[in-house]
């Protein structure tokens, strides 16, 4: 049966009702379930259906033709542009067990199937920084419903980094309260770490996490540390072939307000050129002031020791901080004409489209709005809950609207499925191969006929 205790709130002493221990521990399991299979649905739902059925870029000209070339396992840790990539490599080694012409579709669903997972894992790690249930809920769906996420990042493993990343700043707050609960945390975090070198930006959280206090948290900063590590191996003894190239300061700042921030409100890229020769930059600066206005909720006021406060405003300016870092960092290192808006104006980014490195900096900005819900529920004040609530509500509607599926970067490349019957024709004519084209143009692979006509990949080194 339920208790009530008496729990100071910032507004004074109010009467809480407590569940059973038996339900709190079974809501702490189911609840990260259905929130991690509603974001693997709604990821899966945001792809075209053609889209489901198109391999992008690095998926099949790199990680399948690796994992065929290396054989089982041994493309796990093989580097690929200087890194490792163990979390899209294992999706690989996953989908060749499967019949080989649905191995787009199968990639597609496991990707999805990733998306979920880290809506399951911030459910479960957040709980410390959002101890409100049906806000880190939002927090945790955010990924799957950033707007940006769908034109190239989502459903599909070469871009699978952007959403691990989102987990890194919750991953350095968990405090375990016993050694065996940082096993869990510790391994996502060596997994994230091996997946995406990005999780350096989070590093200097871990002067948080190097205390006598937090020394249950040791293992999940020394799992990251030696993710990175491995990760700076690679860097250092494997080739990271790029195209010299000076990308504009003044691109890169534009970019931030045109991409991460003005994609939240206008999900294609098109209209977003539409408001812009309509309204001006300005639309984004105001748009982008929102976003800081939600890290102010959190951050103004006083700060006092013990309040509980401590995480949330921890893991506010992290994400403030990481996203324009996640941003410039990927412009910076990977230059690309497609922000070229100097040159060519701001309302260029109708024909440019948006680029993949806005998708983790604008996860962050919509997180922000979310942890300024959950300070207003701390106050413990109907009016603040209320206001909470409305902004939990909107943001959902919003994001909601903008999640509806439309063409993605892949939509219109050939299929990987009308693809294989090709290869099958080529091969009944007495092909000892055939290639398989993929998005974007001139990306592919190719797979002997053997492996066609029995539609299974070899389970051996090639």
């Amino acid at each position: 049966m339920s208790s009530a205790a008496v729990t100071p709130i910032d507004g004074g002493p109010r009467t809480r009702l407590t569940a059973p221990a038996w339900l709190v521990r079974a809501a702490g399991v189911v609840l990260p379930v259905v929130v991690g299979l509603l974001a693997a649905a709604i990821a899966w739902f945001r792809l075209p259906a053609g889209a489901r059925d198109t391999l992008w870029a690095e998926d099949a000209a790199v990680f399948l033709t690796q994992r065929l070339q290396l054989g089982p396992f041994a493309s796990l840790v093989h580097p690929y542009d200087g890194y490792q990539h163990l979390v899209p490599r294992l999706i690989a080694e996953v989908a060749v067990a499967l019949p080989a012409e649905s191995y787009a579709r199968t990639v597609t669903a496991l990707c999805c199937a990733v998306v979920g997972l880290v809506a399951a894992a911030t459910m479960v790690f957040a709980r410390r920084t959002i101890r409100t249930t049906a806000v880190r809920a939002v927090f945790a769906l955010v990924p799957a419903l950033t707007p940006v996420v769908a034109f190239e990042v989502l459903g599909n493993s070469a871009n699978l980094h952007s959403f691990l990343l989102f987990l890194v700043p919750v991953l350095l707050l968990v405090r375990p309260r016993t050694w065996a609960g940082s096993v869990a945390p510790a391994v996502t975090a060596f997994v994230v770490a091996v997946s995406e070198i990005q999780a350096v930006y989070f590093v200097p959280m871990l002067v948080l996490v190097l205390t006598p206090r937090s020394r249950r948290s040791w293992p999940i900063g020394g799992a990251l540390v030696l993710g990175l590590g491995l990760q700076m191996l690679s860097v250092l003894t494997s080739a990271r072939v790029r195209t010299p190239m000076h990308q504009d300061p003044s691109d890169v700042v534009t970019g931030w307000f045109l991409e991460p921030v003005l994609s939240t409100l206008y999900p294609k890229a098109g209209s977003a050129a539409v408001r812009l020769a309509q309204l001006g930059f300005g639309i984004a600066v105001v748009l982008a002031l929102v976003f800081v206005a939600a890290a102010a909720v959190v951050l103004v006021g006083r700060w006092r020791r013990g309040d509980g406060l401590g995480p949330l405003r921890t893991l506010t300016i992290a994400l403030l901080v990481g996203s324009p870092l996640a941003w410039a960092a990927g412009v910076v290192l990977n230059p690309t004409p497609l922000i070229d808006f100097s040159e060519h104006g701001i309302t260029s980014i109708g024909q440019t489209g948006y680029v993949r490195y806005a998708a983790p900096a604008s996860m962050f900005l919509i997180g922000l709005v979310v942890l300024a819900a959950e300070r207003l529920v701390r106050i413990g004040r109907t009016r603040a809950t209320v206001v909470a609530a409305v902004l939990l509500v909107g943001l959902c509607v919003l994001l909601g609207v903008r999640a509806l599926p439309h063409d993605v970067a892949r939509s219109g490349a050939p299929t990987w499925s009308a693809e294989f019957r090709q290869g099958e024709r080529d091969c009944e004519r007495g092909a000892e191969d055939s290639r398989l084209e993929q998005a974007p143009w001139g990306w592919g692979a190719t797979l002997t006929c053997s492996t066609i006509q029995d539609d299974a990949f070899p389970t051996d080194q090639r």
